[in-house]
């Protein structure tokens, strides 16, 4: 990496007026023209398991602010790790009513009667439109739990996600549309497939129809060539490749483009892309229609290492999943803690942006994954409405230390001081992470003060720092056996604000 001085010397200053950026304003280009993009799976597992697309060189985060923040965007919208959500907003997430009408008839205007996840979509009498999906039958509960609860997580992360309910019906509050593609006998064949209580009631999820026109799913490198507003490479924005970190949290191993989607949508008169992450009944324990497999977060589907070692020992060497054992939780599926190794979770398969995730990348996932407490797992796991006080409680233990060996792993590849703040004197007040989570002892460390040259990067050493005899920007440095980190200040008119934090 290049030294500080040299960077600036040959692209200018390091901070500007607007540091640090809270807004990412990537809906300000009207959307006047842009096609509607389909993805072939196959051919997205065959180019990402045996080619390598997008940059790979793993530089800085290109989107990333001068506090290491991913700004607000149409991509992210930091929640929870920026300012603690109640209960209450938790649990609720995305949602803006109680799902679909509880008033018969809902309406189905469309079915997926073939294949392995069979669902059909409703109007119900409100009008709102909503996909319904169902728990297989050996697994009541399991994907929708899944898909509700990771919905929940995944939106007080930061991300834009879909409006998805647990909901109840009966046989007689179906009413096919003329139009629909679907007979009485093919929907009774259909519900015959699915899970249904001794009551006659079948639990499902509902997912709100998204506002806007959609256009296809995003890819996880490169930028939309028809969408003027995206303009940072996608393996290199920070939200998509610290995703590695929230997905192997969920274990949302299905974590690929055809699980995304990109909304047309309109705001202010503009018209800009919204970018959706969708489907998450294979998380948790859930493999949608079935279990996780033991395999799922071990192993690329094709990764051809394990294979040739197994070979190579005449199967005396073996993959580590297979030995582990799953304590049977129908509800739940295959999930567990055990043997999670936050650093060597995969998901299906290779994804570029998650190959392309840093230290800091990392780091500033797991800061937002050790927001959430015991409490906060608790309220959210709780929405998924699992009938078993057993397994409700077996879920959120395996989240709490799967959330733990995500923090000592990731909080303790770089300095971890951190939450700045300052008082009006002129302190430096701050927190070592890493400690204060029981990860590790917190290490004697060392404060120096400077004045910083904004334009040429040279440091002044000064005794302290006292806002209100100085004008201009100054910078703390923080030494550590664990290394260095530089909080930047900026002070105008006797006022200071922390602009930069560079952590090394």
């Amino acid at each position: 990496m290049l030294p500080a001085l040299i960077l600036m010397l040959m692209f200018g200053q390091k901070f500007y007026s607007d540091d640090p950026i809270v807004r990412d304003r990537d809906n300000q280009v009207d959307v006047t023209e842009i096609k509607k993009y389909k993805l072939n799976d196959q051919y997205d597992f065959f180019k990402l398991s045996f080619s390598s697309p997008g940059d790979r060189s793993m530089g800085p985060a290109a989107n990333a602010n001068t506090l290491g923040e991913v700004p607000a965007s149409s991509w992210f919208q930091n929640r929870h790790g920026m300012s603690a959500m109640s209960l209450s907003e938790l649990t609720k997430g995305p949602n803006t009513s109680n799902g679909p009408s509880n008033e018969a008839p809902w309406v189905i205007i469309s079915a997926k009667t073939e294949g392995v996840t069979p669902g059909f979509r409703i109007r119900d009498a409100r009008g709102d439109i909503y996909f319904v999906k169902f728990d297989p039958i050996e697994n009541p509960e399991m994907s929708t739990a899944a898909e509700v609860i990771s919905t929940k997580f995944f939106y007080a992360v930061g991300y834009n996600v879909p409006e998805n309910y647990i909901t109840f019906f009966k046989r007689d509050q179906l009413q096919i549309d003329d139009k629909a593609k679907i007979s009485e006998e093919e929907l009774d064949n259909l519900l015959k497939r699915v899970y249904r209580r001794r009551d006659g009631v079948y639990r499902a999820m509902a997912s709100k129809l998204l506002d806007g026109s959609p256009v296809g799913p995003f890819q996880y490198f490169g930028t939309r060539p028809d969408d003027p507003n995206d303009i940072f490479p996608h393996e290199n924005r920070r939200e998509l490749r610290a995703l590695r970190v929230f997905a192997a949290w969920l274990n949302h191993d299905d974590s690929r483009a055809i699980n995304t989607l990109d909304m047309l949508v309109k705001e202010d008169g503009k018209r800009h892309v919204k970018h959706y992450l969708m489907d998450f009944g294979s998380t948790l324990g859930s493999g949608s229609t079935n279990p996780q497999k033991p395999r799922a977060g071990w192993e690329y589907l094709w990764d051809p290492k394990p294979a040739f070692l197994r070979m190579a020992t005449l199967g005396l060497w073996d993959r580590s999943w297979v030995h582990v054992k799953y304590p049977k939780h129908p509800s739940i599926g295959n999930f567990e803690a055990t043997y999670f190794d936050p650093e060597e979770w995969k998901p299906e398969y290779p994804n570029p942006a998650f190959l392309n995730m840093t230290n800091q990348d990392a780091y500033w996932a797991a800061k937002i994954v050790m927001s959430f407490s015991e409490t906060d797992i608790r309220a959210i796991v709780r929405s998924g409405e699992l009938s078993d006080p057993e397994d409700e409680e077996y879920l959120v233990q395996v989240l709490i230390e799967r959330r733990n060996k995500i923090g000592a792993t990731w909080l303790t590849r770089l300095s971890s001081f951190d939450e700045f703040e300052l008082t009006d004197e002129g302190q430096l007040k701050f927190e070592h992470l890493a400690s204060y989570y029981d990860f590790k002892r917190r290490p004697e460390c060392q404060l120096s003060w400077f004045r910083f040259n904004n334009k040429t990067g040279e440091r002044e050493p000064i005794s302290e720092f006292q806002p209100k005899n100085y004008e201009g920007y100054s910078v703390a440095v923080i030494s550590s056996t664990e290394g260095e980190v530089d909080v930047y200040v900026r002070t105008m008119a006797g006022k200071s604000q922390i602009v930069g934090v560079d952590r090394k």
